[in-house]
């Protein structure tokens, strides 16, 4: 067998090396990118009072790579999320727009058992807004969803919206 330069011996072994561990970090079928996967399906949402609060289609896109949201309220009111994880910050990430709604950037992950993403937005004048929102699936194959703000850093909250996400039957 002809011997090959040991440099040209390390750099495939980095090469290989380096394309296994991207492989890994970035592939869908990886635990990080199933950690949301409770949330996908056709939902009929209700607020805390069991009042019908609208509906959401939550589907897998980009080959696993993303969930997207297709959110529309009791009132006809629009909204889109879209969700990944991101291998090289380690995190989930979701960038929301809605009909009458503020633009929110949100980043966290799993926190016992919860999908928890906070994100910092300017509110009126000069206040920031911190958001938090954390889905719970719930052992009846519901989900619920708590949007909370704060306007002090985090040391109070109320909440802006309290849900829970029931799968629409099939027809």
């Amino acid at each position: 067998m002809p011997s090959m330069p040991l440099k040209t011996l390390v750099v495939g072994i980095l090469m290989l090396g380096g394309s296994a561990v991207a492989a890994q970090t970035s592939s869908p079928q990886s635990s990080e990118f199933r950690q949301f996967d409770f949330w996908l399906g056709d939902w009929d949402v209700f607020d805390a009072q069991g009042n019908p609060g609208g509906k959401s289609r939550i589907e897998s896109i980009a080959d696993g790579h993303g969930i997207l949201e297709n959110w529309t309220d009791s009132n006809g009111t629009t909204g889109k999320s879209l969700n990944t994880y991101n291998p090289e910050k380690r995190c989930w990430q979701q960038f929301w727009v809605g009909d009458g709604t503020p633009v929110l950037e949100l980043s966290g992950g799993i926190v016992d058992g919860n999908m928890v993403l906070t994100g910092t937005r300017q509110g009126k004048g000069d206040i920031k807004v911190t958001d938090r929102i954390a889905w719970t699936p719930n052992a009846d194959g519901s989900v619920r969803q708590r949007w909370q703000s704060s306007v002090d850093g985090g040391k109070t909250w109320k909440d802006d919206f309290d849900g829970i996400y029931r799968r629409r039957p099939a027809h």
